[in-house]
């Protein structure tokens, strides 16, 4: 018997529970980021969608205003607590049942609560102030909400993950890559992703090998539109950062000049960066054949993982902590952490295959339910939804 729309049950699309992790692990999940796990199928997406056409009869709108936030007062804070009340993200005043009501018209800690809950499952910075990226979520209809389920609920049901294997899945809306073995999360850390104008694409492929200090090789779209330009106006800071001018034919490298540079913009030489400290793409490369040029890697710029908007690369994904991913994928070809460490600082690049070359999944998913039968939206960072037109 299937249980309620909001309730766990319902054959699973994908089984997959948090795994006991390590303190290494543990320290790449942040407590406010709520990680892919649709351990739902994709009849209780649909069943959820179904609810919120219910729940449409009784929606009302927040009337047009300015910021809500703690301590203010008036009849659209009335109007945000019925609204989580309706979402189920608003429980109720907290303390023994015999408490006074307290004013429903007042901004208080229950209600921060309760938006806090909302920006979580939205994927928006969890700050407990209805600001206006939250009250924009929230003017999104019951409606719009139940065909956005059900649209993911066919690319859910499209994916077909694997159920008792090895794989990697990247989410791009939520930011996310999980390492799944035997059904369960046994790695999860923070993404970033391509920029709107350079999407990273939907795949399905493998990783096939590990470079350890790699040198980056840097494509043409990225050679004429960003680095000759840095190139002629500052060349020594350019090849102290390790970059040499490359020709396509002989595979010559060349200190930047004029003369080289001159070859690089004519299209019979490009640059590329040597193994280091400097190295765009950090300590650590994966490789996954695609003819698209995408791969994972590491990268210098870390604090991009502290942000909640995370769609800021040229379309390859990088990673927040590559050297967990790569020891948990070369653990049983003999790896330990420390010689993890060690191939990743060292001053050559070292290619490693990988045993097996575990699948790869790059999805684009909007919306899914959470091991706690909650559904979780993402924002359209692509505006993929809208391109679709959604199942009637």
């Amino acid at each position: 018997m299937a249980n309620g729309p909001f309730q766990l049950g319902i054959a699973a699309l994908i089984s997959l529970v948090i795994a006991s992790a390590s303190p290494l692990n543990a320290s790449f999940t942040g407590q406010t980021d709520v990680i892919i796990e649709p351990i739902s199928s994709t009849q209780q997406l649909r069943d959820t969608a179904q609810a919120y056409r219910v729940l449409a009869k009784n929606w009302r709108p927040i009337a047009q205003g300015k910021t809500l936030q703690p301590g203010d007062k008036g009849p659209r804070v009335l109007q945000l607590r019925n609204l989580l009340a309706l979402y189920k993200d608003f429980h109720g005043q907290p303390g023994p049942l015999s408490a006074p009501q307290k004013d429903p018209r007042r901004f208080d800690s229950a209600l921060q609560a309760a938006v806090e809950r909302f920006q979580e499952r939205h994927g928006l910075n969890v700050t407990g102030i209805a600001d206006e990226d939250t009250l924009a979520a929230l003017a999104v209809s019951p409606m719009e909400r139940a065909q956005q389920m059900e649209l993911n609920a066919s690319r859910w049901e499209k994916l077909k993950l694997p159920e008792d294997d090895r794989y990697v899945i990247v989410n791009v809306p939520d930011y996310r890559l999980q390492l799944i073995e035997d059904g369960s999360v046994a790695l999860d850390m923070k993404t970033v992703v391509g920029k709107s104008s350079t999407r990273t694409p939907d795949m399905r492929t493998r990783i096939t090998n590990i470079v350890f200090s790699p040198t980056w090789t840097v494509p043409r779209s990225i050679l004429v539109t960003e680095l000759l330009p840095k190139a002629r106006h500052n060349p020594t800071a350019m090849h102290k950062r390790g970059y040499r001018v490359v020709q396509y034919r002989s595979g010559k490298s060349s200190p930047i000049t004029e003369e080289t540079i001159a070859k690089a913009a004519g299209g019979h030489a490009t640059l590329r960066q040597l193994s280091g400290p400097e190295n765009t793409l950090g300590k650590v490369k994966f490789v996954i054949p695609n003819k698209q040029a995408i791969f994972l890697h590491d990268t210098q710029a870390q604090s991009l993982f502290k942000l909640r908007q995370r769609a800021l690369s040229h379309g390859c994904v990088r990673l927040q902590a590559p050297e967990e991913l790569a020891y948990f994928l070369l653990r049983d070809q003999g790896w330990d952490r420390t010689r993890v460490a060690q191939a990743a600082n060292g001053h050559d690049a070292l290619n490693v295959k990988v045993k097996g070359s575990p699948r790869i999944y790059i999805v684009y998913m909007t919306a899914w339910i959470d091991r706690d039968g909650r559904p979780q939206f993402r924002p359209d960072i692509y505006h993929r939804d809208k391109e679709i037109p959604y199942p009637n």
